[in-house]
């Protein structure tokens, strides 16, 4: 390209969109994270606390040894399966509340798997436990994807419903064909399945890196990063990733263009049941070995602050698992090192999701304003005639 008297003019190269998608995304993620520690600092200030104290004691309880980080990865991996649960349905416009109860019910199924198949090998067994629950999740997520493609019954009323189900129906389970066979006569006080056989265990993963066996820090953890690379690849590079984004989006365009709106809105709902089967399977797979009555609940509601915060995106998930199991590790420092209530961890995680939302919201604006600005540069250029005797 050739200016006036033959000099070269170099146009300037523009980062690729995703880079600059990227690059703004992280910058927004640490600035939300620096709003919400202002903030906590001025409430602990606002106690009579140094916020220095309270932070380094939440950084030295999760950092400080190997058995903190094994706890906080450990607290993580729940946490991976339930957002990006939430996460894959959310792409296709869709809202899953129902990731609670999808995973009480895997729990169930599982823990038959685990009891009644013990036939089987040690490797084949813990696979066949983990599909079960994975059956499990899809049967329970079937029954409000089919009512919303059939019925049009919103997802978010139809899973909300059959969360009260589940529970229901894991109590029964507890009471029943489940029910722990050495139980005293009389008593209920310890409601629970019989122990699984270690063939349906999960292997410990911190003993290779001198973790304690008190973290219970498992494979599962390698199963959800896996899981999210693979979530990953399924909404940007196949097909029905490339078909929930247009419903997502769109849905009028995408209709237009021959997609099965009903068809996309079921294969998601089922994929995210699989999904949020396995969020369950932290805690009778690694911690308790059996289906306790006292199981961790909650887990699935959690899972959708942790999509928030990881804006829905299946790696960035990984890491808002992470900062977000920091927090809960954060409320056992409190308790034992300083004097500021365990709400306080609550109090900072809603903050931080808030931020997020707020900040992600306003680079996302000024992003999409400037790719606006460069499309409406190259019309103007495209339609502007070439000087005569330009060289193509």
């Amino acid at each position: 390209m050739s200016g006036p008297r033959g000099t070269k003019l170099v146009a300037r190269r523009e980062p690729a969109p995703w880079v600059e998608s990227l690059v703004g995304q992280l910058l927004a993620l640490l600035a939300s994270l620096l709003i919400a520690l202002v903030a906590g600092a001025l409430i602990v200030i606002a106690y009579g606390e140094s916020p220095l104290v309270v932070y380094g004691a939440i950084l030295r309880f999760s950092f400080g040894s190997r058995t903190g980080v094994g706890y906080v990865l450990a607290i993580a991996t729940p946490l991976i399966f339930s957002a990006l649960a939430v996460a894959l349905c959310f792409k296709g416009g869709m809202f899953n509340i129902g990731v609670e109860g999808q995973y009480l019910v895997a729990m169930v199924t599982a823990t038959w798997a685990a009891l009644e198949l013990d036939v089987l090998p040690g490797g084949l067994h813990v696979a066949v436990v983990l599909a079960f629950a994975m059956l499990g999740g899809m049967a329970w997520a079937a029954v409000p994807a089919i009512l919303k493609v059939r019925t049009g019954a919103h997802e978010v009323v139809t899973t909300i419903m059959m969360n009260g189900i589940a529970i229901s129906l894991l109590s029964w389970a507890l009471n029943g064909p489940l029910r722990f066979t050495n139980a005293p006569e009389g008593q209920n006080v310890d409601l629970r399945s019989d122990p699984f056989p270690p063939t349906a265990l999960v292997g410990d993963l911190g003993k290779l890196f001198g973790v304690s066996r008190g973290a219970h820090l498992s494979w599962l953890l390698l199963l959800g990063i896996a899981l999210a690379v693979a979530v990953w690849f399924l909404i940007r590079r196949m097909r029905l990733g490339y078909e929930a984004r247009a419903v997502g989006q769109a849905p009028g365009s995408a209709r237009a263009g021959g997609i099965s709106i009903g068809a996309v809105q079921i294969k998601l709902f089922l994929i995210s049941g699989a999904l949020a089967g396995l969020t369950g399977m932290q805690q009778i797979l690694a911690d308790r070995g059996y289906l306790p009555q006292n199981y961790v609940s909650q887990l699935g509601f959690t899972g959708i602050a942790v999509a928030f915060l990881g804006q829905n995106h299946p790696i960035g998930i990984v890491f808002a698992a992470i900062l977000w199991a920091i927090l809960a590790r954060g409320e056992s420092a409190l308790q034992l090192e300083t004097d500021v209530p365990r709400e306080f961890v609550i109090i900072l995680q809603g903050i931080l999701i808030m931020t997020v939302v707020i900040v992600y919201q306003v680079t996302h604006r000024r992003l999409r304003r400037r790719e606006l600005g460069r499309a409406a540069i190259g019309e103007q250029d495209a339609a502007e005639p070439a000087p005569v005797g330009a060289v193509g």
